[in-house]
C-alpha cells in the first residue's frame, strides 16, 4: 500500500466514502472493527445536552450517524434522532436498527445541506476530518448553525493537529482482526505525517480470509487536522457561543489529554 508521492490532488480525490471499503465494500463490518463505548459516550453525550436545556423529546441530528450505533442509543434515551450518513451501504445498515426504536430514521445525505431551522441539537463525530478545504469546513458550520433552533447545541469532535502528528509519527501503524461470519477479516491502516499541509496521509488494508481465500481491498485518502483556533474562529462566524472543550466524550478529560478535540457549542444567533 504506497501513497503516489507529490500526488497531493489524487490522494484528496480519494478523500470520499464511495471509494473507501471501509464505508462501502466493508460497511458491514464497520461496528466490529471500530469498537467504541457506545453507552458510556451517550450517556454523556445526553447529560451536555441537559445541562443545557435540550431534554429527552427533543429533536437531534445525528450527521455523519455511521451505522446508527449513537443515533439508536438516543433514541433509546428518548431522543427524535435523524441520522444522515454520505454512505449508502452505513445507511442501510442503520435502518436496520430502526427495529429497535421509533423514534429514529435514517437517509443519505450531505452535512454541508441540511435542512433550516429543524432540530435542537446536532452531533458530528469523526466526520469533519475528512474535509479538506476552507471552503467546505466554514460551510459546514454554517450548515450546522442553520440547522439548529435558535438555543441549540452542537456536539463535535475532531482530530487536533499537533498531538495527532505526534501520535501517528510514533505509532503509523494500527491493525485489528476480526472472526465474522463472512471470514476473518484483518483491517490495517499505516499513516504518514504531511507535516507542511496539516494533513495525515492514510492507506488502509482490508484482508478476507475464508475457506482457503483471500480477499484483499486497498485504498487511500487524506484527513486534516484542526486546531483550536480554527475551531474557535468557525464556531464564532457560524454564530456559536457558550463553547466548552474536552479530550474525549467525559467530562473528566480535559482538552489536551488526548488526540482529540470534543467540543460543545450553543446557538446564540
Amino acid at each position: 500500500m504506497s501513497q503516489k508521492p507529490n500526488d497531493r490532488l489524487d490522494a484528496c480525490e480519494m478523500n470520499t466514502s464511495a471509494r473507501r471499503p471501509f464505508y462501502g465494500e466493508y460497511a458491514w463490518a464497520f461496528d466490529l472493527l471500530i469498537d467504541r463505548p457506545v453507552t458510556k459516550e451517550c450517556a454523556v453525550i445526553v447529560s451536555w445536552l441537559v445541562e443545557r436545556g435540550v431534554v429527552p423529546g427533543a429533536t437531534l441530528l445525528d450527521a455523519g450517524c455511521g451505522s446508527g450505533r449513537y443515533s439508536a442509543e438516543l433514541a433509546r434515551r428518548g431522543y427524535i434522532v435523524h441520522g444522515i450518513d454520505s454512505s449508502p451501504e452505513l445507511v442501510a445498515l442503520a435502518t436496520e436498527r430502526i427495529g429497535e426504536t421509533g423514534m429514529s430514521s435514517f437517509a443519505v445525505g450531505d452535512i454541508l445541506t441540511l435542512p433550516m431551522g429543524r432540530y435542537d441539537a446536532v452531533l458530528c463525530r469523526g466526520v469533519l476530518n475528512d474535509l479538506l478545504d476552507d471552503d467546505a469546513r466554514d460551510g459546514a458550520f454554517a450548515a450546522f448553525g442553520g440547522a439548529l433552533r435558535p438555543g441549540g447545541v452542537l456536539i463535535l469532535d475532531v482530530r487536533e493537529w499537533e498531538a495527532s502528528a505526534a501520535r501517528k509519527s510514533r505509532e503509523p501503524v494500527f491493525t485489528r482482526t476480526v472472526s465474522t461470519d463472512r471470514g476473518t477479516l484483518t483491517f490495517t491502516s499505516v499513516t504518514k505525517v504531511d507535516t507542511t499541509s496539516r494533513r495525515l496521509v492514510l492507506s488502509e488494508r482490508h484482508t478476507l480470509r475464508s475457506d482457503g481465500r483471500e480477499q484483499v481491498s486497498d485504498a487511500q485518502f487524506v484527513m486534516r487536522c484542526w486546531t483550536s483556533d480554527e475551531l474557535e474562529r468557525v464556531l464564532r462566524n457560524s454564530g456559536f457561543g457558550e463553547v466548552r472543550y474536552f479530550g474525549a466524550y467525559d467530562a473528566a478529560v480535559d482538552l489536551g489529554c488526548t488526540d482529540r478535540m470534543v467540543v460543545v457549542a450553543q446557538r446564540t444567533a
